[in-house]
């Protein structure tokens, strides 16, 4: 098969099958939701030896939150057994303690009938000072923290997925082979629902 001059060899590509979670995270600005959701998707390269495959799926404008605030939505990838654990840590630890957040799930935004669901006490860090609202249609907690406070949904939905895929690149030479793969992360960077989170 030949595509825009390349030839691909359309053989063997590995892929397992994993639970995925899609967590959205907004903020005052762009800027802080991207810094939570970098932190949140921290270590995940490979279940090999990472207790999770993550990753930032897509910016999410402001008239598509339900806070009105841009955000970023992440795809955190676990077996089912792990998937409550990774996503309970990734939210309580990088995302609570950030400035300005607030989490949302995001899979009814791609998905009519999420499901499976799968429930995020993080409520309890209030020590009772917390209060349950509604933004945007949703049933949330504000948690009081030192920067002003937290906002988030307490049940995420939860589906099966693909992980693990790849391809390999022949190039002329190192620098050729990795300018196509960046060109090839930049391509699939605009997929939405896909993710590419191990290095090389």
């Amino acid at each position: 098969m030949e595509l825009n001059g390349v030839t691909i060899d359309d053989t063997y590509a590995e892929g397992f099958p994993t639970w995925v979670a899609r967590p959205i995270i907004t903020a005052v600005t762009e800027e802080w939701a991207y810094k939570a959701a970098l932190e949140a998707v921290g270590f995940a390269t490979s279940t090999i030896g990472c207790p999770a495959e993550a990753g930032i799926d897509c910016f999410v404008s402001p008239d598509e939150t339900p806070d009105g605030r841009p955000g970023y939505a992440i795809l955190i990838c676990a077996s089912k057994k792990k998937l409550k654990e990774q996503v309970v840590e990734r939210l309580s630890e990088c995302v609570l303690t950030a400035p300005t957040t607030a989490v949302f799930d995001g899979l009814p935004d791609l998905i009519d009938d999420v499901p499976e669901k799968i429930p995020v006490k993080l409520h309890f860090f209030g020590d009772g000072y917390e209060e349950k609202r509604e933004v945007g249609g949703r049933t949330v907690w504000a948690i009081p923290i030192m920067e002003g406070e937290y906002i988030g949904e307490e049940e995420f939905g939860i589906v099966k997925g693909v992980a693990g895929g790849n391809f390999f690149i022949m190039g002329e030479n190192q620098m050729a082979a990795l300018m196509a793969a960046q060109a090839a992360v930049d391509a699939i960077s605009g997929v939405c629902g896909v993710i590419t989170p191990f290095p090389g």
